[in-house]
């Protein structure tokens, strides 16, 4: 697992492949975003771009059918994982990803 805290706008290259023997990660933060968008990116070993997960991004917008915030996600892809929190004012975040 690798966790990181959030206290600005920032890219996080987390160091673990979206790719893994259970099939998928999860991505989960505590605290506030501070109105920011937390989202996850990939990218391939061959040096490609970073590409948007698909349905990967968490903010204090996004609620489950009960009106509750979602504070964690799973996602499948592959390459090696970035998370950039965008658009937050005084974010105090931590991220974890597993």
């Amino acid at each position: 697992m690798a966790v990181k805290t959030f206290t600005a706008d920032a890219d996080w290259v987390v160091g673990l492949e979206a790719q893994c023997d259970v099939g998928y990660r999860t991505v989960a933060y505590t605290g506030s975003l501070g109105g920011g968008t937390l989202r996850i990116w990939t990218q391939v070993a061959d040096g490609g771009g970073l590409t948007p997960v698909a349905d990967s991004k968490l903010s204090a917008g996004t609620v489950d059918g009960n009106g509750d915030v979602v504070q964690q996600l799973t996602f499948q892809s592959s390459g090696s994982i970035t998370v950039k929190l965008t658009g937050s004012t005084n974010p105090n975040a931590v991220v974890s990803v597993q």
